[in-house]
Parts: structure tokens; sequence; C-alpha cells
């Protein structure tokens, strides 16, 4: 069987053979980034030096086989989306056991949170955050489509690249639920962000489920935090973290308008039912929010036009009580 894992004497670095390609990077650089299950470091392409990223899973968890077989799956995910971080594919020592190596296309940006405290002060502020949130909506639509739940929505997971297009991020290791924060309690996702759904095994004796409405209700906190400037649910312990995702609704901010403060709370619904059932109506409920009041006038027309049935019915009792007095005056 040919090596797909190579390191030569005196070389720093650790060649990766994928998808027909030879890739290298040098594990004794500073990773780009860490999570609970790896470390993400920017590696080459060596027949042109394209930059890619590198992510390895750590040997704990990479020895799993459930892990090792959903890690296949993730390099498997061929998604094409500008929303999306595209797969490369993945690499292995061995098909049981040893380090796992996820490729993917290298993002050159930086988190939406620090993003966005570049422009705090900006009077587009909320416009751009809402730009910004409609994008990831889209790339949720695409994969929603697919059947694919990515279950960790949060700041640190949707990047910014030449400070204009965004991109979500660890679609597929939270698919294989790997590079996600593993809650204490045993549940898969970060609790700061985290639905109910996610925390609980049972809900009045039917099994949870994890779906669409699941990202929704993630990133419904992430769009009030980025708006609001912090994260309420946010505590000093997890139990008192989960107990707020839970139990209290985001409280009001005078940092959020009105209108996208009640798109927040319904994207935030504690029960899944009453959330946004899809992306694209989460998105378009963000864009109505951002119109423009009409004028005084229209609205009373639209109300007019509402309400025809209950007019007509008020003008048929006044002219039934103005006909009866007329009659008794008589």
């Amino acid at each position: 069987m040919a090596q797909t894992v190579v390191q030569r004497p005196n070389d720093p670095y650790l060649y990766l053979y994928v998808m027909g390609e030879w890739y290298c990077y040098n594990p004794a650089d500073t990773p780009l980034g860490s999570g609970a299950m790896g470390d993400v470091y920017k590696g080459y392409r060596c027949r042109d030096g394209a930059v890619i990223a590198v992510k390895r899973v750590k040997d704990a968890f990479a020895n799993n086989k459930m892990i090792r077989e959903r890690a296949r799956q993730e390099a498997s995910l061929a998604f094409r989306h500008p929303n999306l971080v595209e797969m490369v594919g993945y690499c292995e020592y061995a098909p049981d056991k040893g380090p796992i190596f996820i490729l993917s296309h290298f993002v050159q940006g930086e988190d939406i949170d620090k993003y966005v405290r570049g422009f705090e002060n900006s009077p587009h502020r909320v416009e751009k955050i809402c730009n910004a949130i409609c994008a990831v909506l889209d790339a949720l639509d695409y994969v929603h489509s697919r059947g694919v739940i990515h279950r960790d929505i949060k700041p640190s997971n949707i990047m910014i690249e030449n400070d204009s297009n965004v991109r979500l991020m660890d679609l597929g290791i939270a698919r294989m639920n790997a590079g996600n924060k593993f809650s204490s309690y045993g549940f898969i996702g970060t609790p700061e962000y985290s639905a109910p759904e996610q925390m609980l095994r049972e809900q009045n004796g039917a099994s949870v489920q994890i779906n669409a409405t699941t990202d929704i209700y993630e990133l419904g906190i992430t769009f009030y935090e980025l708006l609001n400037g912090s994260n309420p649910m946010s505590c000093n312990t997890e139990v008192e973290t989960m107990t707020r995702q839970m139990k209290e609704s985001l409280p009001e901010s005078d940092r959020i308008p009105k209108k996208l403060m009640q798109v927040i709370w319904k994207a935030t619904e504690k029960e899944q039912s009453k959330r946004y059932q899809t992306a694209l109506e989460f998105k378009q409920a963000i864009q109505a929010a951002l119109l423009p009041d009409p004028p005084a006038t229209e609205r009373l027309m639209e109300w007019i036009q509402d309400n025809m049935m209950l007019l007509l019915g008020i003008v048929l009792a006044i002219a039934v009580i103005v006909f009866v007095i007329v009659i008794i005056l008589l």
C-alpha cells in the first residue's frame, strides 16, 4: 500500500497525499486555530505552493472508530457555495488508527466579531451586520437542502474574507462531531450559543430532534451578540449558561432596532415549532425589518384594506342605528 503520509529525515515538513496531489505543512508551526478536537495549520500544495488549511484531529479522538468515519464523511462534502469553505480531502496514516488530516481551502480573513468591531461607530453598523448574517443564511439554506446541520454556529465559525465575503466555517467538522466544544454535560456544541434541544435527550417523552431550526437558534444568538456587543447567555459556569438557554429569553437591547429584536426573539424561541422553520424565512424577516416604515397615509390605506369587512359592518350598524332613530322620531 502506497504511503499517504510521509516525513523525510531532517525535513520539518509532513507530506500528505490527498486526491492525487501532494500537500505539506510544518507541525512545529503555531496553529492558525485550536479546538477541543484538533488544530488547524497553514499548509501548501507542493506542485505550486498554493496555500491550504490542514486540520489535524487529535489522536485521542482520531482512534475512535465513529470519529474516523465521520472525518471521511466531512472530507467527502463536495459543496460549492461562495459562503462556505470548500473541502480538499482526507488523509491518514492507517485506516483504523493514528492521526487524521482534513484539508480544505484556506480562508484569509478574520472572525466576524473582530470584523464588526472595525465599524463599531459607523452609521451603517446594523445594516452591515444584517448583510453578513443574510450571507450565512444563504449558506445554511444550501447545506440544509442537502440534509446537513451545522450544530456549532458562533462568531468564531464565521469568517469575513478580504473584508467582504462571508464564509461559514467548520461545516464538516460540526457534522462529524469534531472541532466543536464538547460540553462536560455530554452534548455537542458551544453552550453560549446552543439551542435547548441540544441539551435535552427527551422532551415530553419523545426524542428531541436536531434540525434546521437548531442552526437558526444558534445564529439568532450570534446575531444578537454582534448587534448588542455581548452574549447575555454567557455565565461563569456551564450549568448556569445551559439553564439560561433552556429558560430565559434574550433581553431587549437599546442597540438593536425594535423590529430586528422581534425577528431575533422569533429565531430564538425555546420551542422549535415557534422559530423560523427555514433559513430563507429568517433571511426574509431580516430584510423586511430593515425596510423603512411606510408613510402614515399608506399605513392607513393598508389597514383599511385589511379590515374592510369590519369597516363595512360598522358602517352598516351605524346606518341601522340612524334608521331606527329616524323612525322613532317620526
